[in-house]
């Protein structure tokens, strides 16, 4: 069953999180102000959420899940779940710096790794601390430098060295800015309708190994590519917004 809705779902509070492990290092007052003001342009947006029963439950349940998106959508769906604290691997490039610094406002994590430098021993810290405070986890699916919309197996492996479903999610905006990069990465404009999509939770077994990860990489790239192609329908189905939610 498909829900919609322009209002963002119950958020439980994390069942343990020590706030030693979040504590947020001294940023500098121009980078204090620059996310101030995407807070402000970010909040301005109105959400329309596209989900199923199933990823409904992982999302109320209160208990640690991993969010895996494509890297266009980064900014906006941090922004979404920023009341979701977790773990975010994130680049160690200058980049990752302004993500780093940024996510941490929300207490959430980063994990510094991307798969062509430290990604493994990143999985492994995100692990532990999913495991110790009983967190969730946010990935990047097609990672800091891509191809993009090719998922990679980091979240898998997180997925199966945890035990923690995975949930798929998709992203789209009207008006919105796309920037010259590898990825298109998408900005929503102020007060545009924008749309969340959640495809459903799926598990990976402790034994997957070899071709079993490679069948269910496959599947959490597909998962994506269909939930992205449900937040842009929801938004153009029609050449119009969908009004009155």
């Amino acid at each position: 069953m498909l829900y919609v809705t322009s209002c963002h779902m119950e958020v439980r509070e994390p069942c343990c999180i020590h706030p030693e492990d979040t504590k947020i290092r001294p940023i500098p007052w121009f980078e204090k102000f620059i996310f101030t003001v995407t807070d402000l342009w970010l909040s301005s947006c109105r959400p329309v959420i596209i989900g199923n029963d199933k990823a409904k439950a992982v999302l109320e349940s209160g208990r640690p899940f991993i969010i895996g998106l494509w890297h266009f959508s980064l900014l906006y769906t941090l922004f979404h779940f920023r009341k979701y604290p977790g773990v975010i691997m994130v680049s160690g490039s200058h980049d990752g710096d302004w993500v780093a610094h940024y996510i941490m406002r929300w207490r959430q994590i980063p994990i510094r790794g991307s798969r062509h430098k430290g990604g493994m021993k990143a999985i492994r810290d995100m692990a532990e601390a999913m495991r110790t405070q009983c967190i969730g986890a946010g990935i990047v699916a097609d990672g800091s430098r891509g191809p993009a919309r090719i998922a990679q197996k980091g979240a898998i492996i997180l997925a199966r060295d945890t035990g923690t479903p995975v949930l798929p999610t998709g992203f789209s905006a009207r008006p919105a800015f796309r920037f010259k990069s590898w990825d298109k990465t998408m900005l929503p404009w102020p007060y545009s309708r924008v749309a969340m999509a959640y495809e459903e939770p799926f598990y990976v077994p402790k034994d997957a190994r070899g071709q079993t990860l490679e069948i269910y990489r496959r599947h959490f790239e597909d998962s994506l590519n269909r939930a992205t192609a449900n937040a842009e329908a929801a938004l153009w189905a029609g050449g119009r917004l969908l009004e009155g939610i």
